[in-house]
């Protein structure tokens, strides 16, 4: 770890030079996220049966992207390195890594067959899972998601898609809670979309969810889900937005789902605020142009069921200065102590654009638990960060027609879709 920083400056000197030859082509490697170096305090995380706070350093390097593109096809490869220094627990100094696989194959006009790979692996799920509701407590956490599809455009305004995904979780948690969470999860999902015009699109999708333990043996229960789901999305004009969805989940019990959720531009920065109620997740590859309520419990029993109250912000304040935040409030029934659990995510970034290059910010974030499926302990924890980023080289543009960051809908024309991870809304996997 030491003799990496030591060495980073040259590495970066070296990226420096190469990076603006390669952002040029649209084929080949590219450095597609800027490198990333930051120090804060972090504040009451629990290891094991004990809670810490320590100085930490984050070292992030750039996203190494190889991609190749022809007529008809789209392929990507992304592999991201992050390093956790800790000034005075150095055992809890970690690698933690991330890759993704597309593809995108255009049989013709109207036929598109998509496939992906999403892996994980982190020390601090809590942080690198994006609204993960299931706060965790540190340890080894990895997460593989692969899914396949195919969307048929039956006509202009009206597409066919089916879906199939798979999700394997492990995670490192201490004693009686060892296992819990190691679990294998798959699901097909028939959805049918309709723009009926440019202010309204309708979805309706159907989903089977099948849950297995991995430690529990051959004769272990497959949990079953179904899940009905209907979506609306009322586009007023550019500027506002209005989601609604609401679904039913068949198990052993019956839950309702639903969504609705109001995006505003107030100039270049937006803000959301919504309230939803679905099934837990940790995250992956979403399904494709599934309504905002149908998310998978991957790695998760789909009787976790959360109502979460939710605010976002992210966007421009000024030419130099960005802002990212979201805060959301949720309550998940009750534990066996027939206690409420109740859990509280907060986080809040500001960026200063020194350069065309260079970008200067400061975070804050906090996670409350009230009590813990996971841990001995309630969770408490706050973090306090800045640092710096470096952009080696520009960021690579989407290959397909993709959703902006407003949420807007591809053009109904276009014969291909784009595929994005959980949360790749955002440029950072922290801020939303």
């Amino acid at each position: 770890m030491r003799k990496l920083l030591l060495i980073l400056p040259g590495i970066v000197l070296a990226l420096y030079a190469v990076a603006p030859a390669r952002a040029q082509r649209p084929d080949g490697f590219q450095l597609t996220s800027p490198l990333s170096l930051s120090a804060g305090y972090d504040e009451d995380f629990a290891v094991g049966s004990q809670t810490l706070s320590d100085t930490v350093t984050l070292l992030t390097l750039p996203t190494l992207s190889w991609t190749k593109n022809t007529h008809r096809t789209n392929f990507s490869l992304d592999y991201e390195p992050e390093f956790e220094l800790f000034s005075q627990q150095r055992d809890l100094n970690a690698w933690n890594q991330s890759a993704t696989l597309r593809v995108t194959q255009r049989i013709n006009g109207r036929l598109t067959f998509e496939a992906g790979d999403s892996f994980l692996s982190t020390m601090d799920p809590s942080r690198r899972l994006v609204d993960s509701l299931p706060l965790l407590p540190r340890g080894r956490f990895r997460q593989n998601v692969l899914y396949t599809g195919l969307s048929y455009r039956l006509d202009r305004q009206t597409t066919l898609k089916v879906r199939f995904d798979t999700a394997t979780v492990t995670m490192a948690l201490p004693g009686a809670f060892a296992g819990k969470l190691d679990q294998m999860s798959g699901a097909g999902t028939v959805t049918i979309e309709r723009i009926v015009n440019r202010h309204h699109a309708l979805s309706s999708s159907y989903s089977y969810l099948l849950v297995h333990p991995l430690n529990a043996g051959p004769s272990a229960g497959v949990a079953g889900v179904q899940n009905f789901d209907l979506g609306y999305i009322y586009t007023v004009h550019p500027g506002l937005i209005v989601r609604l969805s609401g679904g039913l989940i068949r198990s052993q019990q019956t839950n309702f789902t639903g969504t609705a959720a109001v995006e505003k531009r107030l100039g270049g920065l937006w803000v959301s605020g919504g309230f939803e109620r679905y099934l837990s997740f940790f995250g992956g590859l979403a399904p494709a142009g599934a309504a905002p309520g149908v998310r998978f419990a991957n790695g998760l029993a789909p009787s976790d069921v959360y109502q979460v109250a939710s605010f976002r912000a992210w966007g421009k304040l000024t030419k130099r200065l960005g802002l990212e935040g979201s805060a959301l409030r949720a309550l998940n029934g009750v534990n066996p102590q027939n206690q409420a659990i109740k859990s509280i995510i907060g986080q809040l970034r500001l960026d200063y654009k020194l350069s065309e290059r260079l970008t200067m910010f400061t975070q804050v974030a906090l996670y409350n638990q009230n009590v813990n499926d996971f841990s001995q302990l309630p969770l408490s924890r706050r973090r306090y960060f800045g640092g710096l980023e470096i952009a080696l080289s520009r960021p690579r543009e989407p290959a397909n027609g993709a959703r902006d960051a407003a949420g807007s809908t591809t053009d109904p024309t276009d014969s291909t879709d784009s595929v994005e991870p959980q949360g790749a809304g955002s440029p950072r996997q922290e801020g939303r």
